[in-house]
């Protein structure tokens, strides 16, 4: 974008740093909120509990005796299915955190909307899940 006069201009680099300066305060709070989001994620049966923590790494997981008598692929199915369950929510509250603080705007909101629209279409949710 190119400005005609040097009032334009001015205006446009105090905007910028005004921008900047406001995403500087931002970030550390939203870094802090998105280290505490946790997702989770249950079995129909409610057999099977997941939890992930904002890295997507497994925080929790409870199998109940009764799980273990549907045979271990499917209880391994149905754990990875939770998993991925659990994830989505984490990247929902994540998105959620960062469009409050940063704006609907910004880059990073972008870049944390398109992982969880990927999320999504590599998700089969006809399964037996309970969100």
């Amino acid at each position: 974008m190119v400005f005609n006069n040097p009032e334009e201009s001015l205006a446009r680099i105090q905007e910028d740093v005004a921008r900047a300066e406001a995403r500087a305060k931002a970030l550390p709070l939203m870094q802090e909120q998105i280290a505490q989001v946790r997702g989770r994620a249950q079995s129909r049966q409610r057999d099977i509990t997941v939890e992930v923590d904002a890295s997507g790494q497994v925080a929790a997981l409870d199998i109940s005796d009764e799980a273990l008598g549907r045979g271990g692929r499917a209880v391994s199915r149905d754990v990875l299915d939770l998993i991925r369950a659990a994830t989505i929510r984490v990247r929902e509250q994540s998105l959620a955190i960062t469009t409050e603080l940063l704006g609907a705007d910004d880059p990073i909101v972008k870049l944390t909307a398109d992982q969880l629209t990927a999320d999504l279409e590599g998700t089969d949710q006809s399964g037996d899940l309970r969100w």
